[in-house]
């Protein structure tokens, strides 16, 4: 890839004092793949579709996360990480599939606003409080995926105030609970004040136009101000950059995870020049 190709941006990265990430939707697990899993099959028939059992799933989802990584997403993040290795970086996420987390980035630079798996909250958000995932329901559906246990066995699990359902604390739920995300939302806006005027690498990864007031939009601005940053847009379609940014950022159009599985993306190989 010639010019504004892996070379190029890797090191842009490493010669920034500072590294802001955005990842997107394009890099959100692709769930289907629960549907290759005969055992899911299985489940999918025997509950119907039925509203009682919805609750099953994202467990299920849950649990597909845990056990696999030897796929392209592990890679691209993997790949990522390494891309970031020393760097004072930023992670702000809008994937809800929590696989940052389980990839060696430090949680303390991750801000995931749309939610994830890592918690559970009341459907309506009673009392502005997360929970921690009750591990009795977690085993239960795990037995039940394993065939240990009926289906008739399993209880979803409910609210202890005010007896509502508990779901993961995601966007979609009722009343989504902010209070999952705000504390580290607190820590990214510490972080960008300390890009004032220093060296800034923006990679927005995968963005589109779904939350764009979470990442597009924001990042357009913090480029526009910072003279000393500099912003790579990679997405399959949306990859352009405004025109107010100027020569300070370049649109890249590829399969954001493809572009991140390949190694060429960290090596700067003397061809890609």
């Amino acid at each position: 890839m010639a010019g504004n190709g892996w070379k190029e941006v890797g090191e842009r990265i490493e010669h920034s004092e500072k590294i802001l990430l955005g990842i997107g939707e394009e890099l959100e697990y692709d769930w289907n793949a629960l549907t290759q899993d005969q055992r899911y099959q299985e489940i999918e028939e025997e509950t119907g579709g039925r509203e009682e059992y919805v609750w099953i799933t994202p467990f299920l989802q849950r649990m597909v996360l845990q056990q696999h990584r030897e796929d392209k997403w592990g890679t691209a993040y993997a790949n990522l990480r390494e891309m970031l290795a020393d760097k004072d970086y930023f992670v702000v996420s809008l994937c809800m599939d929590d696989y940052i987390y389980q990839m060696g980035f430090e949680e303390g630079r991750i801000v995931t606003p749309c939610g994830g798996f890592r918690k559970m909250q009341c459907d309506c958000n009673c009392c502005q409080e997360l929970s921690t995932i009750p591990q009795k329901v977690y085993e239960d559906v795990l037995q039940y995926y394993r065939k240990e246990i009926s289906l008739d066995k399993l209880q979803e699990p409910v609210c202890a105030k005010c007896g509502s359902k508990l779901r993961f604390n995601q966007l979609g739920v009722t009343r989504y609970a902010e209070e999952g995300y705000l504390e580290q939302w607190a820590a990214y806006t510490k972080w960008l004040q300390g890009t004032v005027n220093r060296s800034l690498c923006v990679l927005e990864l995968g963005a589109g136009m779904e939350y764009p007031s979470i990442i597009r939009f924001p990042f357009e601005k913090i480029v526009f101000y910072n003279q000393k940053a500099f912003m790579y847009r990679i997405h399959s379609r949306l990859y352009q950059i405004g025109e107010e940014i100027g020569d300070r950022g370049v649109g890249i159009q590829a399969n954001v995870i493809d572009y991140l599985c390949s190694r060429k993306f960290y090596s700067f190989e003397e061809s890609d020049l």
